[in-house]
């Protein structure tokens, strides 16, 4: 009996750590963001807070938004329309334009063809 109870234990134990192991889902993005300043940063990475991103970061001179996102709670889309509802084209979304015509005049950038 005592033999079954440690390799039940043993199972146990191998199957926790093999489970935890494929749990790693957050993933590094990397997305073109139209915007000008350091207010277009601080909007665009407030945009960002959403549960399941961490260390949004837009850099105002290449104009490239990374973040680290846990795709097993949400989506890079949801993050790139998060952005484009506060009024800033990305590669994959248009800017709300109700919400760019509200932006400062310093960061009404020149808007992307559609």
């Amino acid at each position: 009996m005592r033999r079954v109870l440690q390799f039940m234990f043993f199972f146990s134990f191998l199957l926790c750590i093999s489970c935890g192991s494929n749990s790693n889902t957050v993933v590094e993005k990397t997305f073109h963001v139209w915007g000008n300043n350091e207010i277009c940063k601080h909007n665009i990475e407030k945009a960002c807070k959403l549960n399941g991103v961490t260390d949004a970061s837009w850099n105002t001179d290449s104009k490239l938004l990374k973040f680290k996102i846990d795709t097993a709670i949400l989506n890079t889309d949801a993050v790139l329309k998060s952005v484009a509802s506060a009024g800033y084209d990305n590669e994959l979304f248009f800017g709300n334009d109700y919400a760019y015509s509200n932006l400062p005049e310093a960061c009404q950038y020149e808007r992307r063809d559609n």
